[in-house]
């Protein structure tokens, strides 16, 4: 199936679907310090304990904090909050690239909390498949 994430309904049928390949991939990038701060992304690394069958569920309460995390990644990517001992600048050194910059990054944390919106509104359930 490769990586993927879907929203399903009570009886598991899909209701919207669509890559995580930024939650999966976006904790190697992230300082030792915001670990901690966003664990449910943390948990998202491919080398994580919490696949279980190579997939992660998350119901109602979690697609918010995963959600909260990724607003708040955004927020101090952009310099909009700060927090004690990251360096923003040299945290996108090793996130951005001449195909990938800050934009493109807001992008997927966009398209990404959307979809979670989604999926509160509809009260569906979401799971990530690695």
């Amino acid at each position: 199936m490769g990586r993927w994430m879907t929203a399903v309904n009570s009886n598991d049928g899909v209701i919207y679907e669509m890559t995580p390949n930024f939650l999966i991939y976006c904790n190697k990038y992230l300082p030792k310090p915001l670990k901690k701060e966003l664990a449910l992304l943390t948990g998202l690394d491919l080398l994580s304990e919490k696949w279980i069958d190579e997939k992660q569920t998350f119901s109602t309460l979690k697609i918010k904090m995963l959600k909260n995390e990724l607003l708040k990644l955004s927020k101090i990517l952009n310099k909009e909050i700060f927090v004690t001992n990251i360096n923003v600048d040299l945290t996108l050194k090793y996130w951005v690239s001449n195909e990938y910059n800050l934009e493109d990054i807001n992008t997927d944390i966009f398209e990404l909390t959307s979809f979670f919106e989604k999926a509160l509104k509809e009260k569906l359930e979401i799971k990530i498949y690695l």
